[in-house]
Order: structure tokens, then C-alpha cells, then sequence
């Protein structure tokens, strides 16, 4: 392993010696809003992950096979300038259409711009993690969803 390599390392570690400082820190969250999830679940929850992510890439750098002479990957303003478009699109709608009609239609643009022709990962995907993402929020955290405005709010109450 060069040198370069053992400094791709350095960036996971630091990850997880933060995320574990930033968790037990979590404890000392003295209020609650209710009785079943306190303010200290989604900190907590959004840590594990990165401890776990962290933990996944220094597995995978591990065991890369190291490549000679790895090609530098070209850059696609056009796809980017696309997403970030994309995305500014999706945070002003919300507010108008809802979580849940808004999230549909990001993802399903999102899955188009990056190329997925599969008519049922298109069907499939933004409808599972929409719909994943809404239990989570509301019925696991209780944190209510943007809901829209005029027959939009209507379509997102049907769902309450």
C-alpha cells in the first residue's frame, strides 16, 4: 500500500471518532416532546449511520485491489447543473405540492436524468422510499411532513 493510499483512511477515522464524541454528547439532551421519541433520536439516528458508513469504506479500501494508473472520471457540468436544478425544484415545490407528491416526482425525475430506462425500478422505487420516508417521519419520529396547498393538502391528509 503507498502513502496516498493510507491518507484515504484518515477521512473515515476521523468520521467515526466524531460521530461517536457527537453521540455520547447526545446524552446530555435534557428535554423531551414526546414520550416516545425525544430530541435525541434523529441526532442519534443519522450517527449510527455514519459510524457505519465510515466503517463500510474502510472496509472496501481494505480490500480494493490498488489499479495503477487510474484514469481521471470526466466531469458532466450539464448532468450536474441538471440535478441542482432538479433539486432547488423539489425543496420550492414541496411547500406547494406536498411531501409526498413532491418526493415522488424528484425521485422519478432523478432516477430519468441519471439514465434509468427499467419502467418498473421507475414504478417501484419512488413510491417504496416515499412512502418509507413518510412512516419514518410521522409515525417513527412524529415529525409532520409539509402537506401542500389547496386539493394538495387534501391528497396528503387522505394519507393521515
Amino acid at each position: 500500500m503507498k502513502g496516498k493510499d493510507k491518507g484515504e483512511f484518515v477521512i473515515p477515522i476521523i468520521l467515526i471518532a466524531f460521530s461517536v464524541f457527537l453521540y455520547a454528547n447526545t446524552y446530555t439532551f435534557k428535554f423531551e416532546t414526546y414520550p416516545k421519541a425525544g430530541p435525541q433520536i434523529w441526532p442519534r439516528s443519522v450517527l449510527v449511520l455514519l459510524i457505519l458508513t465510515s466503517l463500510i469504506l474502510i472496509f472496501k479500501l481494505s480490500f480494493e485491489i490498488v489499479e495503477e494508473e487510474k484514469q481521471k472520471p470526466k466531469t458532466m457540468w450539464g448532468m450536474m447543473l441538471k440535478g441542482i436544478s432538479i433539486l432547488f425544484l423539489y425543496i420550492f415545490s414541496m411547500e406547494y405540492l406536498g411531501y409526498i407528491l413532491s418526493t415522488l416526482s424528484f425521485t422519478l425525475l432523478a432516477m430519468l436524468m441519471l439514465g434509468n430506462k427499467k419502467k418498473f425500478q421507475l414504478i417501484i422505487v419512488p413510491l417504496m422510499s416515499t412512502f418509507l420516508v413518510f412512516l419514518l417521519f410521522n409515525y417513527g419520529m412524529f415529525i409532520p411532513l409539509p402537506k401542500g396547498v389547496w386539493i394538495f393538502r387534501t391528497f396528503s391528509l387522505f394519507f393521515q
